[in-house]
């Protein structure tokens, strides 16, 4: 070999070795050093072009705004404050994102292939683009005077109004609520202060997906539908009473008034009158466990909803024993549901039994506003047959229109619900106001399923479910009245 030749190789091996050598000690040594010298150019780079806009309706909830100078052109804006942080979530240089700002974060910051020629020159120019918008399916309205009735009523709740046919969330408030714009400021200093205060608040804490509560009274919904998919129907006569205690127990079951005295009454009656005393004897003597969480579980108990905002599964906890399950066929016992959940129990019924997925996101477009992706109504399958439906709105109208749901008619529509008072307090001797709900619908002038509600008031006290019925009847008017316009 040519002598040259032989030291240019030798020379070239030398200089791979010690390329490779140097390559290794950065990215074992030195990696944090470079990387975050890249985050943060990729942090600015971010920050110098609008990140898209969230919308309800043609309202802007979320939205970038010019910056005065520094190293960031633009910062995150919420111009309507507290109303929809449980839904746009923030999106901070210090803490990352969440909810919407997180779970389309990619379409937002305009790296999604959804909008991969939205600026075709900034894609061969491997620029960042602006970003793509979210449309989701709020009424802003709708959502607006949710939050304000549970304002208010002075506590803390949660109200979900949903359209039957489709799955679609009309409005989904939580309260109290909180403004995401200074979590997400630009000045680290801002946002971690907002930051720390929200989390000693507890005010991000979304009460309508994130948290679950005893359901009380409006668990007998399912309870009722077991009973009737297993043969029954609304103008049965079952046993009632105004005490129950079931067997291996020394705890009475009473109803909330003396309002049952009668050995027995017709389903449609002890729904409407809401006999305790029926439906914990319902579930010991007539139904088995197998039957009760199967109709859990039909209507989605178990599952963690994707809105593409997650909600924690309802649960009917453990029905193993029969004093368990008489209080869990009531709505206590270890039985925990999300408003979200009771709201979806509504609209399945109101919708003929058939299930539709809840969603809150209908639309992506482009940074000009063209859509890039729609998103369809995904139904879920059948929970329950038709006739069980048919019946279960005979029981749910009878509670409107003469029992404990009267305070939530419309005049002209068919109205039907199921209120709910629940017990929460683990102290005996000084127990904490009842929490109230209500979960209910209303039909269209056509007769056609209209809306679905669930409104839950935490820790309210006397008078709570009427109060939840009542925040439920005006909200559903708000959707029946719009429909006609």
């Amino acid at each position: 070999m040519n002598p040259a030749i032989r030291r240019t190789g030798v020379l070239a091996l030398i200089l791979l070795g010690a390329l490779i050598v140097q390559s290794t000690w950065v990215g074992f040594f030195h990696h944090d050093d470079y990387q975050g010298q890249l985050d943060g150019r990729s942090i600015v780079a971010e920050y110098s072009v609008p990140r898209g806009q969230i919308l309800a309706g043609d309202l802007v909830i979320a939205q970038s705004v010019p910056t005065d100078g520094g190293d960031y052109s633009f910062k995150r804006d919420y111009p309507e404050g507290d109303y929809f942080g449980n839904i746009t979530g923030f999106k901070s240089l210090r803490y990352g994102s969440s909810n919407l700002e997180y779970t389309e974060n990619d379409l937002l910051n305009g790296t999604s292939s959804l909008v991969a020629f939205d600026d075709f020159w900034a894609t061969i120019l491997k620029e960042r683009k602006v970003g793509g918008n979210v449309l989701t399916t709020v009424d802003p309205d709708l959502q607006k005077m949710a939050y304000d009735a549970i304002a208010d009523a002075d506590v803390k709740g949660g109200a979900v109004v949903i359209d039957p046919r489709t799955g679609k969330i009309l409005a989904q408030a939580s309260y109290p609520g909180w403004n995401p714009t200074e979590v997400s400021s630009n000045n680290g200093d801002t946002s971690e202060a907002a930051k720390l205060a929200l989390d000693e608040s507890g005010d991000m804490l979304d009460l309508t997906r994130q948290e679950y509560f005893p359901p009380g009274s409006t668990f007998k919904t399912i309870v009722a539908a077991a009973y009737i998919e297993a043969g029954g129907k609304a103008s049965d006569m079952v046993p009632a009473g105004n005490g129950y205690t079931a067997p291996d127990t020394d705890h009475e079951i009473t109803n909330s008034s003396g309002q049952c005295p009668n050995a027995e009454y017709t389903l449609e009656e002890a729904f409407e009158k809401s006999c305790n005393t029926t439906f914990a004897k319902l579930c010991v003597e007539e139904l088995s466990v197998e039957q009760i969480t199967d109709m859990a579980e039909a209507f989605g108990f178990g599952e963690a909803y994707e809105t593409p905002l997650s909600t924690v599964p309802s649960q009917t906890g453990d029905l193993s024993e029969e004093a368990f399950r008489a209080q869990a066929c009531i709505g206590q016992q270890e039985v925990r549901e999300t408003v979200l959940q009771n709201a979806v129990i509504a609209a399945t019924i109101a919708n003929g039994g058939e299930r539709m997925a809840p969603q809150i996101v209908s639309e992506l477009t482009d940074s000009e506003g063209n859509t890039v992706q729609k998103f369809a109504e995904d139904d879920l399958g059948r929970a329950i047959d038709l006739d069980t439906a048919q019946e279960l709105q005979i029981l749910m109208e009878a509670v409107v229109e003469n029992g404990t749901g009267r305070t939530a008619q419309i005049d002209g529509y068919t109205v039907g619900g199921k209120t709910g008072t629940a017990e929460h307090s683990e102290d005996g001797e000084n127990p904490d106001p009842d929490h109230g709900w209500f979960h209910g619908w209303a039909m269209g002038k056509d007769g056609e399923p209209a809306v679905a509600v669930c409104v839950f008031l935490d820790s309210y006290g006397e008078g709570a479910s009427a109060k939840a019925a009542e925040i439920s009847g005006d909200l559903m008017q708000h959707v029946l009245e719009g429909a006609e316009e």
